[in-house]
């Protein structure tokens, strides 16, 4: 355990406010509580308090305040067997008023402290009865116990003043005293004591408080206006090209293109007989048609022609 910081008065309901991260408490801070209501105060990671100002409801004490805890921007506390919730919304026309008050169901009457759960439902450590501690979930907006159960090894008959739970959903309660000592649990199906310290009349507990913010870095100062220098005068411009002859491309080839070479197609083979004729002789018998007689004449007188001029032609050898 590390002291952060010592205060000259007593800050209780402790729970932390993601939206504001700092922790939300209340205090009497030096008023008299039968004269004056509750102040409610932000502690930072340096322990340095900020107070808001007081509850705007001349009836509230903190007297019988035993609990606290934060859901979004409503701070709830516990008042005896009451829920109370305070608006701590800057920005809200009810900040630091309470805007609601529920009677709690038993055994959520009897927690000394609770935490911020799932689903924006309020979880606290009962020790009430002669059995094993319980751990107990409620609803802030109704009061009502949605459950309850008994955790093995856990110590009943002593108020555990210090819950909190981490993003796994593992409860950490711290016992206020138990055989002399304040011990502290890690809670899941069963409990786990993690360690022993001396024993606390008065102890509170809330949410891990965020890393330490880094440290605001100021602007630099403004540098005094220099006047910009006078733009330099612009070069001439350069005098235009002389415009480039277009000469126009040469005239594609003309590409002369062969006929395609025809191959020559076989000439088909003549089909042959499929059976071979008998050779016909000439008929002997004389033609007795006038026709045959005509050509006999025809004949003779060739051959009579033939032998005159074979004559003539010895004569004139002679």
């Amino acid at each position: 355990m590390t002291e952060i910081a010592r205060l000259d008065y007593a800050v209780n309901a402790l729970g932390y406010s993601a939206a504001l991260g700092r922790l939300v408490g209340l205090t009497s801070k030096g008023h008299a509580w039968w004269k004056n209501p509750s102040h409610v105060v932000l502690i930072d990671q340096k322990g340095v308090v900020s107070d808001l100002g007081p509850v705007d409801a001349q009836w509230f004490r903190t007297d019988d305040v035993t609990a606290g805890a934060v859901v979004g921007t409503t701070f709830y506390v516990r008042d005896n067997a009451s829920l109370r919730a305070i608006d701590i919304d800057p920005a809200s026309p009810t900040y630091l008023k309470i805007v609601r008050s529920v009677v709690l169901d038993w055994p959520a009457l009897a927690l000394d402290d609770f935490t911020a759960g799932a689903a924006g439902k309020l979880t606290g450590v009962s020790a009430a009865g002669w059995g094993p501690g319980e751990v107990v979930s409620f609803d802030p907006v109704s009061g009502r116990v949605l459950g309850r159960k008994e955790i093995k090894d856990l110590p009943g008959r002593s108020t555990y003043g210090a819950v909190v739970i981490d993003s796994a959903g593992t409860i950490f309660a711290t016992n206020n005293g138990y055989r002399g000592r304040s011990r502290v649990y890690r809670i899941t199906d069963v409990a786990v004591e993690l360690s022993a310290g001396p024993e606390m009349g008065m102890i509170d507990g809330a949410g891990c408080l965020p890393n330490p913010m880094p440290p605001r870095v100021e602007p630099p100062a403004p540098r005094p206006e220099v006047p910009a220098p006078p733009p330099a005068p612009k070069p001439p411009a350069p005098p235009a090209p002389a415009p480039v002859p277009v000469v126009p491309p040469p005239p594609a080839p003309v590409v002369t293109t062969a006929p395609p070479t025809v191959a020559p197609q076989p000439i088909p083979a003549r089909a042959a007989r499929q059976k071979p004729e008998p050779r016909r002789d000439l008929s002997l018998k004389v033609e007795s048609t006038p026709l045959t007689k005509s050509r006999k004449w025809v004949m003779v007188t060739i051959i009579l022609v033939m032998l005159g001029a074979g004559a003539a032609a010895a004569r004139a050898r002679g």
